[in-house]
């Protein structure tokens, strides 16, 4: 096969841009480490590390929690690492899962118990850590989710009169 010189010129200008464009990436590469270097080195207005005059400071940014699910199981460690240096008040085990009981026996065969339901939700709990409290010795507990079980056997009307708006109107946690 026997190429014209058009096709030389073509394939010549093709390695050639190629050959160029690799070129520049090289060198831009190794400039942008000769700035970082010299920004370590004391070549600019920052001194360098380990001498008296660095200060060296590591910031945490704390993830705010998210507010409107206490059913998660790690909802009340998300608002423990948010108030750190503050302590809460938790609901105590025994009677998270004294709870959590009540609302497993609120499920009848043929008949539930929805003052329970609403009892726990509306009266008991009084803030959304305690929520999840008792989401988490249900699970423990009974090995199910507390709000798939909720939602076995209470209405979608139910389930927001008697669950989802009183918990919505408690506060997020007590300290």
């Amino acid at each position: 096969m026997k190429l014209s010189k058009t096709t030389w010129w073509m394939i010549g200008g093709s390695v050639l841009a190629v050959s160029g464009i690799g070129l520049y990436l090289l060198l831009s590469k190794k400039k942008k480490i000769a700035q970082k270097g010299s920004i370590s080195m004391g070549n600019s207005v920052f001194p360098k590390q380990d001498t008296p005059a660095s200060v060296t400071q590591t910031a945490t940014v704390k993830e705010e929690p998210n507010w409107g699910k206490p059913f998660n199981y790690g909802y009340i460690d998300d608002v423990k690492a948010w108030v750190a240096p503050k302590t809460l008040k938790e609901l105590p085990r025994v009677k998270a899962i004294a709870l959590a009981k009540k609302l497993k026996e609120a499920k009848g065969t043929f008949n539930d118990d929805e003052k329970a339901v609403g009892n726990v939700f509306g009266k008991l709990l009084r803030d959304k850590t305690q929520v999840c409290s008792v989401s988490r010795a249900f699970y423990d507990v009974y090995k199910k989710d507390l709000w798939q079980h909720l939602d076995s056997f209470l209405s979608v009307k139910e389930m927001q009169t008697l669950v989802t708006n009183p918990v919505r109107k408690l506060p997020n946690y007590q300290s």
